[in-house]
């Protein structure tokens, strides 16, 4: 592993210019290393040949800060230790060293050995934590630098770090917070999000210096279309919950400027894409649980200049192709979070047009609303608020993104269709451009109507890829949902094609928002109720708020805010419930129905 120019930062995502250097100067500028490691600090590394350690050599401290017996049994103890290390009893040596520990936890030497001891048998997290503990009792320490290079550029990257030891890595990261909240709770999570902003080369290059070429599949992976090469790479990694413990969660691979052939410098767009793609993969494993949690592939991304514009997924690898070609911001965005959509959503198909499977455009839109749904929770002012919109404008160097239009336009062009067409449309049964927007809606607007734990489980209760399976996994999910008590829909969840509102909902980020029910009103939602009984209660649960209910075009039954109101015994299947509001009632702002269905109805 190599470096060019390397510049540590921290912060919200933020990117700078870099100069890259020659090899020969980075080799020379490597042996004169600067003393201070701390996030600002501009510091140059190349390869260091590999160092043959068989004793670490006892690093001492003057006479004045040894003259205690504490310091005389550690300093034998590390003696022992080598010996032990040295006749093969690594285990041994260990056991001395972490009995130096407690006899003298500030002697620089015992933390060399024992970075070198983990660093021997493969555990390269602790022989960093070993090592930045060396450097932080004795910053000049030339081994403590120098072995943290060789684990960090001696060959694979270091696929688990640390939040805290990153300040010691030779390697500048960017690092920057995902703020999620827990599916049907109020509980925020933090995910911490690192990834490199140097120009590192590649590992797979070793020291030969050539770039590596990769094989550009056809569309299904069915033959190789063509070859690109690449000499330049970045890592990102995400901290496990409630943990500063990174894991490197994908690459990105990108020409340089030497190597491109129009000269062109995509480091900082690289950078952009890695942070979308860290930023959707904690929207897809939080929010969806997919991929699980027990998968431990990562996608590769591979930057190429040649192709036709666009972005394709095949197995783990996701191709940008034609790079060169200016595209707006929205649209990277969106074909990042696409091609993700296919790496970690089940298949959903097959489809005649406008391409084979659903999961792309539904991923698209699913991790762009989470997106968006961030924004507002950071800056405190919900979707699509001016300072939520800003937020999103800020992961892209400020350059306007348009996201919001793209959000309203892909929700009208999907869910307002399923709704518009009903849930038993005879598109649920097709396999044309328009079922395959059907299909895309419907998991829109189970998201939209509930939340990411009812489309989670419609995903997975699904028992195959065919369009049916979907629908019939959503049912699987409201049986289910109906044996733990009420089922709630959001009041965003309304058919607009069928509903009659004097007032506008607002295009939040997850569903439509404000819904206002005026006099003559009326709003409409379809719902699905297992046989039996069923009732509904409507929040907010203001008592003096007086609505009418009809059932399928039956009623009206009279309906007070927060009292359930009984539907009588119902087929399993669609209804569709409208609600109105008492002639001299005032305007009321509705919230969810709350559903209870089947036995428990």
């Amino acid at each position: 592993m190599r470096t060019a120019r390397n510049v540590m930062t921290a912060g919200n995502g933020k990117w700078g210019m870099r100069n890259g250097e020659t090899l020969t100067e980075q080799r020379q500028t490597a042996r004169k290393i600067s003393a201070v490691w701390c996030f600002t600090l501009p510091s140059t590394h190349c390869l260091l040949p590999v160092v043959a350690v068989a004793l670490v050599v006892v690093l001492g401290l003057p006479a004045w800060c040894q003259d205690d017996d504490a310091r005389t049994k550690a300093v034998a103890l590390v003696r022992e230790s080598q010996e032990l290390a040295a006749a093969g009893d690594t285990e041994g040596a260990r056991a001395k060293l972490e009995e130096a520990l407690k006899a003298d936890p500030k002697y620089p030497s015992i933390y060399a050995n024992l970075g070198y001891l983990y660093e021997r048998g493969g555990d390269k997290v602790r022989a960093l934590e070993n090592y930045a503990q060396l450097l932080r009792l004795r910053p000049s320490d030339e081994y403590g630098r120098e072995r943290i290079s060789h684990i960090f550029y001696g060959g694979e990257f270091p696929r688990k770090l640390r939040m805290s030891l990153l300040k010691f890595s030779p390697v500048s990261f960017i690092t920057d917070e995902c703020l999620l909240t827990a599916p049907g709770s109020v509980t925020q999570v933090k995910r911490r999000l690192a990834y490199t902003s140097g120009l590192l080369f590649p590992e797979q290059m070793g020291d030969s210096g050539g770039a590596m070429t990769t094989d550009i599949p056809s569309a299904g992976g069915q033959g190789v279309v063509g070859q690109a090469q690449f000499n330049r790479v970045g890592y990102g990694f995400i901290t496990r919950p409630e943990s500063e413990d990174l894991d490197m969660t994908a690459m990105i691979y990108y020409p340089s400027r030497l190597l491109s052939e129009g000269g062109k410098d995509y480091a900082e767009l690289a950078q952009r894409l890695m942070h979308i793609i860290l930023r959707v993969r904690c929207y897809s494993r939080t929010y969806l649980g997919l991929p699980p949690a027990t998968d431990e592939r990562m996608p590769q991304l591979w930057m190429c200049e040649m192709g036709p514009t666009g972005a394709e997924q095949y197995e783990d690898n996701i191709f940008f192709y034609d790079i060169a070609r200016e595209r707006t911001p929205v649209e990277w965005m969106r074909e990042a979070a696409h091609e993700y959509g296919h790496w970690a959503l089940p298949e959903m198909g097959r489809f005649t047009a406008p391409e084979a499977y659903a999961s792309g455009v539904l991923g698209e839109v699913l991790f762009c609303q989470f997106l968006a749904e961030e924004a507002g929770v950071v800056t405190g002012d919900p979707w699509p608020s001016e300072a939520a919109q800003q937020a999103i404008n800020g992961l892209w160097g400020n350059e306007e993104v348009g996201l919001a239009k793209y959000l309203a336009d892909m929700r009208a062009q999907t869910m307002d269709l399923w709704l518009a067409e009903g849930p038993n449309s005879e598109l649920a049964a097709a396999l044309g451009e328009k079922a395959f927007h059907y299909l895309v809606g419907a998991m829109l607007w189970v998201e939209a109507a509930h939340d990411s734990n009812m489309l989670r489980a419609t995903l997975l209760k699904a028992p195959g890829g065919f369009p049916a399976d979907f629908y019939y996994g959503y049912r699987q999910a409201i049986e289910e949902a109906a044996t733990r008590g009420e089922i709630h829909l959001s009041a965003g969840a309304l058919d607009t094609s069928r509903s009659k509102l004097t007032s506008e909902p607002s295009e939040g980020a997850l569903r439509r928002e404000n819904v206002k029910l005026a006099v003559g009103d009326k709003a409409v939602y379809p719902v699905y109720l297992l046989d039996g009984p069923a009732s509904v209660r409507v929040t907010p649960g203001l008592r003096e708020v007086k609505l009418s209910l009809y059932v399928d075009g039956r009623g009206p039954l009279p309906i007070v805010g927060g009292e359930p109101t009984s539907l009588g015994e119902q087929d399993q299947g669609w209804h569709t419930l409208t609600l109105g509001l008492a002639e001299g009632a005032e305007p009321v702002e509705l919230k969810e129905l709350v559903i209870k269905t089947g036995q428990g109805g």
